[in-house]
């Protein structure tokens, strides 16, 4: 038997959600894969971060001829033409459109689909915005006017795509698989929820810690801080985080700071404008996209964790925080408060003065925020990326 998977987000330079569970996914399979099983690691360039490491029984296949736009429809449907596996795996919501009968795919959220105001219309593909514009009239014919090649329609496609031609659909939430039964009508039978786990290297800081000293003096951060992790955009609330953090600072004389870390997103000049409005510029430090080697760091030196989105499939970094013994903040909506259970605050996201005010009770009712710590350890015991991988690797050899 042969497994193919998707290896090309786990391979990105830069990870995010979407890429991270891919590389952890596909690690933690290495290690558990039956060994009268083969399997081959597509990706666009030499695999790297330890994915190059393959046991006997993986290889590695690099899909590298023209065209680099549109890897997983051009490249890896031609690959599918000539050298199909039994069992392609893509742990993203995008399968190629040629593809074997057995192909199973992860999709996290619909939030494109209940949120679509969240979500960019930016045109995606090559970078010279001519060809953009061709691709864009060339997709409108092919899909008789329904859809674009904007980054909001590519996420409907390939959804849809998905839920109709893959043979399962995992999904990371119970939330998740509720919204895709109730929203696109598809079997409870075809989505399995498989939560993710959590990366060792989230765990409670040391007491002399040089490596956390060194990452916040690279990135010029004084304690206290609260902390935000991901792409500065509408669907995360980064705005609504600023503006709380703002409300709470005219509540509160102290010299907390607010240290946001991603990549600028979709409407992030919401975050810039309530910087200016609440005068925030020497509190909120913004240190742009964060190797991965520095996250855990920044995440355990932190005062609290705030995660109050609009729209989660799961929300990884709520357990990595807990994991840290970090009390976090995060949403009574969509996933977030069946993920974080009783061990976060949880809040309306939209109800900034709300946020401000959970913020305000966590930097001054210590017993709140031991108790916190406590069922956060006691959380995170449901997930680990050892029973992700274990209860994934079945589903696609059963």
């Amino acid at each position: 038997m042969k497994i193919g998977i998707d290896a090309s987000r786990a391979n990105e330079k830069q990870k995010t959600g979407t890429e991270w569970y891919s590389y952890h996914l596909i690690q933690e399979m290495k290690k558990i894969a039956p060994e009268n099983v083969e399997f081959v690691l597509y990706s666009k360039e030499s695999l790297r971060d330890g994915l190059e490491n393959l046991p006997k029984n993986f290889k590695s296949k690099i899909l590298k001829w023209p065209p680099k736009f549109l890897w997983t429809q051009l490249r890896l449907s031609w690959e599918m033409l000539w050298h199909k596996p039994n069992i392609l795996f893509v742990p993203a919501h995008t399968i190629p459109i040629i593809h074997p009968k057995n192909t199973f795919t992860i999709l996290h959220d619909i939030g494109f689909e209940k949120f679509p105001e969240l979500y960019s219309e930016r045109l995606i593909g090559y970078q010279n915005k001519i060809i953009k514009k061709i691709i864009w009239l060339i997709v409108k014919i092919l899909t008789l006017g329904r859809y674009g090649n904007t980054e909001l329609d590519y996420h409907r496609f390939s959804a849809r795509f998905a839920l109709i031609h893959a043979k399962k659909i995992i999904t990371v939430s119970q939330f998740s698989k509720d919204e895709m039964i109730n929203t696109f009508k598809v079997s409870p039978k075809q989505v399995v929820v498989i939560a993710p786990g959590y990366d060792s290297q989230y765990k409670p800081p040391l007491n002399e810690d040089k490596k956390a000293e060194e990452v916040l003096n690279k990135y010029k951060i004084n304690k206290p801080y609260f902390l935000f992790i991901g792409r500065l955009e509408e669907k995360k609330n980064t705005a609504g985080i600023v503006e709380s953090f703002g409300l709470f600072k005219t509540k509160v004389n102290n010299d907390y700071q607010l240290v946001l870390v991603g990549k600028q997103g979709y409407n992030f000049s919401r975050v810039e404008e309530g910087i200016k409005e609440y005068h925030l510029e020497k509190d909120v430090l913004m240190t742009g996209f964060a190797p991965d080697g520095d996250l855990p760091h920044l995440m355990q030196q932190a005062y609290l964790f705030l995660m109050p989105s609009f729209y989660e499939g799961f929300g990884l970094p709520i357990i990595q925080a807990m994991a840290c013994g970090i009390p976090v903040i995060t949403s009574n909506f969509a996933s977030m408060k069946e993920i974080a259970g009783d061990g976060a605050l949880l809040v309306d996201p939209k109800n900034h003065l709300e946020i401000a005010e959970a913020m305000k009770n966590l930097s001054e009712d210590k017993v709140l925020r031991h108790k916190l710590i406590k069922r956060g350890f006691e959380r995170i015991k449901k997930f680990s990326w050892q029973n992700c991988a274990k209860q994934t690797l079945q589903l696609l050899i059963s």
